[in-house]
C-alpha cells in the first residue's frame, strides 16, 4: 500500500476531560515514525481520551500535540484527518446500512482539495482490497452481513483508504475469538512493518499488545505510571501485577 511516509508523534503535558472530570493530567508520550506505541491501563485510565484528544474529538485543556514537530492541538477532527491522523474508535463503528464498498469510499472524504482524479480514488480502493482480500469478495455486501473480525477489517480498511501517517486504533481486539484477534495484531504489525504508518494502539489486552509494540506507555487515572521498551515492561512483574493484570 502506498504511504505518504511515516510521522513522528508526540504529546507534551497533554490535559483534557469532560465537564469537572480530568481524564488525562499532564500526560507525556512520545512514538516515533513507523513504529507501534501501545497505550495499556486499567478502565478508566485514559486511554481512550487520549487518542480523542490527539485526532481532535476531544478538545484539550492545556499541552501540545506534535505531528512531525508542528502544534495540532485543539484541531478539528477533519484538520487532523487532513494532516494525516486516522482514528479508528472502539466498537467495529461500520455503517450498518451501506455495503462494505460505500464504508471505504467514506475514507476518501478526507482527501485535501478538489476531488482527486477517479484514478486516484480507484487505485485506493484496489489497494484496500489488495490487502484485505475477504473485503474484496464481500464489496457489494451490506456491512450487516459481516462477521466481528470483519467489521473490524472494515474500519481499519476505511482508515487507511485516507493513506495517513498516524493511525490511532482503540481496542482493536475487542470481543473477538482469540484466533480473530491474533490475525488483527498480526495486521497491525504488518502496517508497520511494510507501510511505515506511526501506531497508537490502545489494548487491554496487555500481553497481546507488548507482543507486537515497539514501546509501551502505561496510563493510571490519567497519568502515565511508566514508559518503557515494551518487551521491558512486558518483563517488570511489579508492573504487571499492579497495573496490567497479567
Amino acid at each position: 500500500m502506498t504511504s505518504p511516509g511515516a510521522a513522528s508523534l508526540a504529546v507534551e503535558e497533554l490535559a483534557a476531560g469532560y465537564g469537572q472530570v480530568l481524564a488525562l493530567d499532564r500526560v507525556t508520550i512520545t512514538a516515533d515514525a513507523g513504529t507501534i506505541t501501545a497505550v495499556l491501563g486499567a478502565n478508566g485510565a485514559g486511554k481512550t481520551t487520549l487518542l480523542r484528544a490527539i485526532s481532535g474529538m476531544v478538545r484539550p485543556r492545556g499541552g501540545r500535540v506534535l505531528l512531525d514537530g508542528t502544534d495540532r492541538a485543539g484541531r478539528s477532527p477533519e484538520d487532523m484527518a487532513r494532516a494525516g491522523v486516522a482514528h479508528v474508535p472502539e466498537g467495529q463503528g461500520v455503517i450498518a446500512e451501506l455495503t462494505v464498498e460505500e464504508n471505504l469510499r467514506l475514507g476518501l472524504m478526507s482527501w485535501s482539495g478538489i476531488a482527486r482524479r477517479r484514478t486516484e480514488r480507484t487505485a485506493a480502493l484496489a489497494e484496500a482490497y489488495e490487502r484485505f482480500s475477504v473485503l474484496a469478495d464481500r464489496r457489494r455486501r451490506l456491512a450487516a452481513t459481516l462477521s466481528g473480525g470483519e467489521r473490524q477489517m472494515l474500519v481499519i480498511a476505511r482508515a487507511l483508504v485516507a493513506r495517513p501517517r498516524v493511525l490511532l486504533l482503540d481496542e482493536p481486539s475487542l470481543g473477538l475469538a482469540p484466533k480473530v484477534m491474533a490475525q488483527v495484531m498480526d495486521m497491525v504489525v504488518r502496517l508497520s512493518r511494510e507501510s511505515g504508518i506511526t501506531i497508537v494502539l490502545v489494548e487491554q489486552n496487555a500481553r497481546g499488545a507488548l507482543a507486537i509494540a515497539d514501546r509501551g506507555v502505561v496510563l493510571n487515572l490519567g497519568r502515565v505510571v511508566a514508559t518503557a521498551a515494551a518487551r521491558d515492561l512486558a518483563a517488570d512483574v511489579a508492573l504487571r501485577h499492579h497495573y496490567l493484570g497479567f
